[in-house]
């Protein structure tokens, strides 16, 4: 038995709002624990103003994001539970192709295992004009409402000094002088010695206002957003380089991620990424933080190419 789920009933089904819900509809097959469904790509689509504003480009952790609401709608409607379905790992996330305003996303996801522990695996891919764009596997399983329930003592209360010392900090719009990255979609509010050495060290603050978080219920800042935030904390390192200025970091794969705990409005993201580099391709080990604990984890791969202007 298959149910068609249009815009409006995934985003009442997966408790999810604009700029954040990544499908247009979908088709669960109910029998088979699989489903497909498309997103139309506008180049009114705020992430679009955001990424590259003179290269528009899809970021690849949308399209994880399309992935996971894909997953979560199959797990919600084939196994019912308490609670709501959340991303706990992904692994092998490969970004293909390049998808622009004017595209067909397609996707196909699948119900691939079901773990003693209760963690539910997908497999999932996304085509455009019949080429394979992105795939990967992840992981999700059903959390109550205490996964979100963080105690006051939770919240931040830690100094920059205590955490960075006196690391040279570099602002928002120090940032943008050497990321491409432009506001809704810039996940970096500063970075700490810039440029130098292997490591890049940085925060996001979390903020009830941002429509990122407001897009999710509960309001929260979800983990495919903590990678991209890790992803360009690194490439703000390697971009401001003088050697590398001027150039694009773009997303690869996504080796292996892992998400310990939500990130949500009134938290601090600290992060910290050491990366290698050599010619056009790199890798990077992310790790962010809240209150001194490891939230969210992951192995990258990046290339960082050189855009003429138009």
């Amino acid at each position: 038995m298959t149910t068609f789920y249009p815009y409006n009933a995934l985003s009442e089904l997966l408790n999810l709002k604009p700029p954040l819900l990544m499908l247009d509809c979908l088709l669960v097959d109910r029998g088979n624990c699989r489903a497909s469904g498309s997103k139309l790509l506008s180049i009114n689509e705020p992430f679009f103003a955001g990424h590259f504003p003179a290269h528009p480009v899809m970021p690849g952790v949308l399209q994880v994001a399309a992935m996971t609401q894909a997953a979560s709608a199959i797990l919600k409607i084939c196994r019912p539970a308490n609670g709501s379905p959340e991303l706990l790992a992904l692994r092998r996330v490969k970004f293909r192709k390049p998808v622009q305003p004017g595209m067909n996303l397609q996707l196909e996801a699948a119900l691939s295992g079901e773990n003693d522990d209760g963690v539910f695996d997908f497999e999932v891919k996304c085509y455009v004009d019949e080429q394979l764009a992105s795939s990967g596997t992840l992981s999700l399983a059903y959390k109550q409402e205490d996964w979100f329930a963080l105690a006051q003592e939770s919240y931040n209360k830690q100094s920059l000094s205590d955490i960075y010392g006196d690391a040279q900090p570099a602002d928002c719009q120090e940032i943008m002088r050497h990321l491409p990255h432009r506001p809704p979609f810039l996940l970096l509010d500063t970075c700490f010695n810039l440029g130098q050495g292997d490591c890049a060290l940085g925060y996001k603050n979390i903020s009830g206002n941002d429509p990122l978080c407001q897009a999710t219920q509960p309001a929260c800042f979800p983990g495919y957003l903590q990678i991209e935030a890790c992803a360009q904390l690194g490439s703000a390192h390697i971009l401001s380089q003088p050697e590398q200025q001027g150039k694009l970091g773009l997303f690869m794969s996504i080796d292996h991620a892992i998400f310990h705990a939500p990130v949500l409005p009134g938290q601090q993201m600290h992060m910290q990424v050491v990366s290698s580099f050599g010619g056009r391709f790199g890798v990077g080990a992310g790790q962010a933080k809240v209150n001194g604990k490891v939230v969210a984890e992951a192995d990258i791969k990046f290339a960082i190419l050189a855009i003429e202007n138009s």
